[in-house]
């Protein structure tokens, strides 16, 4: 900005001394009689009317009363939005005010509702208009319409941060016949705020229209209403979208012989709308290398559609596990998909590391199978195989909980 302020004052510059110089050519009568007065010492100094008039051709022909309000806005949205310079530039082409008293009084609304500076940021650089809003007929309505339907100051803040353009929306017109829409398909407000909170652009009319196209494709397929909704709450992002492309997902979800009365047949729906034809192509290719067949791989998918969303090297991690640590066959768990669930650090790891112990200590003749290991909650897994042999392997809790690792132990 500075180096603009810079650029225009050698223009002016220029443009004052040639202004000089052209008049120069006068007759020297002429331009004393125009610049210069004489004192009785023979002394002269600049006309002073004729300066002014040069100093005000000068200010006035470059910085304009806009340039001023420009740099006004500017350093507002900089010293009270908290916005960065670049930020406030672009914003200030797009706003314009000559007070505060308008902009203060808004973000002191949005203060009062929980929306912190860092949120506020993030809404005057999406919508720098928001700022001349009228803050009680325009902006509290709203505000406070959310607030009724139980979203806490936190999910607002980030709600409004993240979609500030819907306290541009008519209240009546979009934003309550758009909530009550989603309250009747996953019947409570509550349910309506986890759905916001996932997907904060849900609410917007043109999406909506296309998650009811998509959700009828499902009905028409005789999926339940309680498995759409609570299946909706949970992955929103899965029902909006090209209404083509979600009609051939949920074909080729048939095609592989889920049931759509069952909750997989959704949950199958959300693998394959997750990743393209290539991803699902390197996945198999993955489950391949460690001796599964296609049959084996659509028969595992079928069980736990999960086991194809998780990362490639998950999978390789979780079966170099299982096979080559803890000597399981490959094709175990082909039969048991569910462990892909299971979290390597929180349960696969420790678990593994404990059974391994037992195992080679003699104290369990066997491996457990891969369901008990990936299904059997804590407390019981605790009881069975860690607290059971405390007194033999003193060492087991310490291996259960990270802090030494199975094969240090084993080596002692």
């Amino acid at each position: 900005m500075f180096r603009s302020l810079w650029y225009k004052l050698g223009i002016n510059l220029k443009r004052t001394t040639a202004i000089i110089n052209r008049e120069s050519s006068y007759s020297s009568l002429a331009l004393s009689a125009k610049y210069f007065r004489f004192t009785t010492q023979n002394q002269f100094v600049l006309n002073k009317s004729r300066v002014t008039f040069i100093c005000y051709s000068f200010c006035t022909s470059n910085f304009t009363s806009s340039d001023s309000d420009n740099s006004f806005v500017i350093s507002y949205l900089i010293n009270s939005c908290g916005l960065s310079e670049s930020e406030a530039i672009t914003a200030s082409k797009k706003i314009n005010f000559k007070t505060t008293t308008k902009p203060d009084s808004v973000l002191t609304l949005l203060k009062t509702y929980g929306i912190t500076l860092p949120h506020i940021s993030k809404v005057i650089t999406k919508h720098p208009s928001i700022l001349s809003a009228n803050p009680h007929e325009t902006l509290k309505p709203k505000l406070d319409f959310f607030k009724s339907r139980g979203i806490c100051e936190n999910d607002l803040a980030y709600f409004i941060s993240r979609f500030p353009g819907f306290l541009r929306r008519s209240l009546n017109e979009r934003i309550v016949p758009v909530f009550d829409i989603l309250k009747s398909i996953v019947h409570t407000d509550e349910n309506v705020n986890k759905l916001i909170r996932r997907v904060t652009w849900v609410l917007n009319v043109n999406l909506l229209k296309s998650l009811m196209v998509n959700l009828e494709v499902l009905r028409s397929e005789g999926v339940p209403e309680a498995n759409i909704s609570k299946y909706l709450v949970r992955q929103p992002r899965v029902f909006i979208g090209d209404a083509d492309k979600f009609r051939k997902i949920v074909e080729k979800t048939k095609d592989l012989g889920f049931d759509p009365l069952n909750t997989t047949f959704l949950v199958a729906i959300h693998g394959l709308a997750s990743m393209t034809e290539s991803n699902w192509r390197r996945k198999m290719d993955v489950y391949k290398r460690w001796g599964w067949s296609e049959d084996q791989i659509l028969s595992a998918f079928r069980k736990n559609p999960r086991c194809m969303t998780v990362s490639e090297e998950k999978i390789m991690a979780v079966m170099s596990i299982l096979v080559n640590e803890m000597g399981y066959d490959s094709s175990s768990a082909a039969e048991c998909p569910l462990i892909f669930d299971c979290s390597l650090k929180e349960r696969i790891i420790p678990r593994c590391s404990v059974i391994k112990i037992l195992v080679s200590k003699g104290l369990i003749k066997e491996m457990i199978s891969l369901s008990s290991l990936s299904t059997m909650v804590d407390k019981a897994f605790l009881e069975r195989f860690v607290k059971m042999y405390g007194k033999e392997v003193p060492e087991l809790m310490n291996v259960f909980q990270g802090q030494l690792n199975y094969q240090d132990l084993l080596q002692n």
